[in-house]
């Protein structure tokens, strides 16, 4: 058995230790989202977005 799995091996081998259900061991692990908070320019409404602008979509629209 490779290194890599030995470790895939241990690190399996320790959730389950923890007396989880196998359908929560935590196999897949959460990543950091993309959003971030922005304020309006326009109208200081607080909202999350994953783009880069600083106009609500409310106020996108009015500016077009």
């Amino acid at each position: 058995m490779a290194d890599d799995e030995k470790g895939f091996d241990s690190k399996i081998k320790g959730m389950y230790s923890g007396c989880g259900c196998g359908c929560q061991t935590g196999f897949v692990e959460k990543s950091e989202s993309d959003l971030k908070q922005v304020k309006c320019r326009s109208c200081g409404k607080i909202f999350k977005t994953n783009r880069d602008t600083d106009l609500c979509i409310i106020c996108e629209k009015k500016h077009r």
